[in-house]
């Protein structure tokens, strides 16, 4: 499931309402019970939405709505049902007796019981998978997989009833729900697959007890191996799943030059989603604690939660402890005018997405790019500016949603574009494209890296190889290694000017700005050519079809032509305006903007292409 998804909202709408029941809990018997209704409903409708037909529902109102939402996948007798609404009974007493102020050992005590069942768990799956039982092991999951849920959501319902309890109650509701969209996804993949959330899990437990320790400790050698640990194994997962067959590639062209006659067998391994993503934000938790930076938490389902939170699971922004884990510990309210700017967030990006960065994709940047010699030069270059659209307004579109899906929700999370290309150079470019990337590269990598401290070729030699790597980031291919060197160079090349300028005393004048505008646009177009490029040869033939200078532009259809200008319009829109834009909707009467949101809705899904494009930022 993703944010393009059709069942998205619906998945998102039991998200919010399940969020607020768990909230405000109930003052009476009688709001109790309608509110435990009311959280079963809306959890196993989240069930459905995410996981049909994968795994059975096990309580009668799943059984309903189920068979509301079509045929039943898996039939399940009613005894079953009540077996599952004896468990969130027995879940909804349970959480009204746990200890409403638990201590930190009880709660360090229950995070080392999890990393033990964490373990065994790690340790079953690696039985199953060297005895071939995986799919024996996954369908056992697949049967018994909703009492744990319906379980989960009656200890959760339990917890909210006490004032002191509704703030772990929706820590635990935020934690299943991103759990549960992360497992959309896996749930559809073959074998082993099946169980890349638990690697996440495994990774969180691994990260939250290193920083705790770390944290613990006072000398040096102990703290910095247990760092190496963190980095090795989260940097490990992300090396073996995105890296393995582009390294030994790599290595085996390398033996034939030798001449070692050995071919190289690729794993050809499906990138688990949203991996880079979650890794990074894993490890500036370490990297934080470790620099005595952030004081570890105590609570492991907080961090988990912090980790897997699902509007920015997949694809970002990246956020940092620091900033976000603070929400999760204390929730702040949820604010009608803030989630008013959320809805206004999510039809923006949806008609980003789905209007102009899909039309632009399928009207002529696929065709271009798929072979670059059959398009004139004008329609070549027409294809490179509508792939730095396309990407800008896809990637921008999925941070709007993400950031309204949060708003909703009641958190914040950081902005993570600034129309970058009205950047009059590199060096603002990067402070305004993907911000949450370039700030970690900055605080993780280049300022380690020594920064500007050492002079200026170290700075430039820095430049390079934080933006090499960043470009290696987004994909294991020499494509994406030019892109990243492109700009590194290009940002040594930037400061060398503004250095110069600087020793000067010259201040550049507006045409001179309008000047670096046009060119900063341009240089990062031609880097996208190799970003998007699926190898040299084809970044290559759109360069080289350039250059024959041709007009023609019969293969550039209308919708193309609309769609782009609409995108360097709405680009070229006053920050200022966008503000007034939404502070306008957010003051509107309800009705107003339940009008806005519907024929907002209904124009996209009029303009929408009828083919569904992944967000590029999911392969990631």
């Amino acid at each position: 499931m993703s944010f393009a998804d059709g069942a998205f909202p619906l998945f998102l709408w039991a998200a919010v309402m399940v969020c607020v029941l768990l909230r405000r809990g109930a003052s009476s018997a009688f709001t109790r019970v309608v509110g435990a209704l009311g959280v079963g409903l809306l959890a196993d409708l989240a069930w459905i939405v995410a996981l049909r037909p994968h795994t059975p529902l096990r309580t009668p109102w799943g059984l309903a709505l189920q068979r509301l939402g079509g045929p039943l996948a898996h039939p399940v007798s009613w005894a079953w049902a009540l077996i599952g609404a004896a468990l969130f009974a027995v879940g909804i007493v349970a959480g009204l007796r746990a200890h409403p102020s638990p201590s930190e050992g009880s709660l360090v005590a229950r995070a080392r019981a999890l990393g033990w069942t964490t373990l065994a768990a790690v340790l079953l799956f690696v039985v199953a998978a060297r005895t071939h039982h995986l799919d024996v092991v996954a369908s056992a999951i697949a049967r018994t997989a909703h009492f744990g849920w319906v379980a989960l959501w009656g200890f959760a319902w339990g917890a909210a009833q006490r004032p002191d309890g509704r703030r772990s109650a929706l820590q635990l509701g935020l934690f299943a729900l991103s759990a549960l969209f992360y497992q959309s996804w896996a749930a559809t993949m073959p074998g082993a697959y099946r169980f890349l959330l638990g690697v996440i899990v495994a990774t969180v437990v691994l990260d939250y007890w290193l920083a705790r320790a770390i944290d613990a400790r006072t000398e040096p050698a102990p703290r910095r191996a247990m760092l190496v640990v963190s980095l090795v194994a989260n940097l490990g997962i992300l090396g073996v799943f995105k890296y393995a067959d582009f390294a030994g590639a790599n290595l085996f062209a390398l033996g034939r030059l030798a001449g070692l006659d050995r071919s190289f067998i690729p794993w050809r391994l499906v990138l688990p989603a949203g991996i880079s993503f979650h890794t990074f934000q894993s490890l500036s938790y370490t990297v934080d604690v470790y620099r005595r930076r952030l004081r570890p938490t105590a609570s492991l389902r907080a961090f988990a939660t912090f980790v897997l939170f699902f509007p920015q699971l997949v694809a970002g922004p990246i956020v940092r402890a620091d900033a976000f884990l603070p929400q999760i510990t204390e929730p702040p309210a949820i604010d009608e005018a803030r989630a008013a700017a959320g809805l206004w967030r999510i039809a923006l990006g949806l008609a980003k997405k789905l209007w102009l960065a899909d039309t632009l994709a399928l009207t002529l940047v696929d065709r271009t790019f798929a072979n670059p010699a059959q398009f004139s030069a004008l329609e070549n270059l027409l294809g490179a500016y509508g792939y730095a659209f396309q990407i800008y307004l896809d990637f921008s579109a999925y941070s709007d949603i993400a950031v309204g899906a949060a708003a909703l929700l009641g958190f914040t999370l950081p902005e993570n574009f600034d129309a970058p290309y009205r950047s009059r150079d590199l060096a603002e470019f990067w402070h305004r494209w993907h911000i949450s990337l370039s700030t970690w590269l900055r605080d993780y990598l280049y300022i380690p890296l020594g920064g500007n401290r050492d002079g200026e070729a170290r700075t430039y030699r820095n430049l390079a190889l934080t933006m090499l790597l960043g470009g290696l980031w987004h994909g294991a291919s020499w494509t994406f290694v030019v892109w990243g060197l492109l700009h590194g160079v290009g940002l040594g090349v930037t400061r060398f000017l503004q250095r110069r300028r600087q020793r000067l005393g010259h201040t550049p004048s507006r045409g001179a700005a309008a000047l670096g505008t046009v060119l900063t646009f341009h240089a990062v177009v031609a880097a996208w050519v190799f970003f998007r490029a699926p190898d040299f040869a084809t970044a290559q033939a759109v360069f080289a079809q350039l250059g024959t200078l041709g007009t023609d532009v019969a293969n550039v259809p209308r919708s193309f032509v609309v769609a782009i200008l609409v995108a360097a319009a709405a680009h070229a829109v006053p920050s200022a305006w966008e503000r007034r834009a939404t502070e306008s909707f957010v003051r509107a009467p309800w009705w107003l903007r339940a009008a806005v949101l519907v024929g907002a809705g209904a124009a996209v899904r009029t303009l929408a292409r009828p083919a569904a494009v992944p967000f590029i930022y999911f392969q990631f």
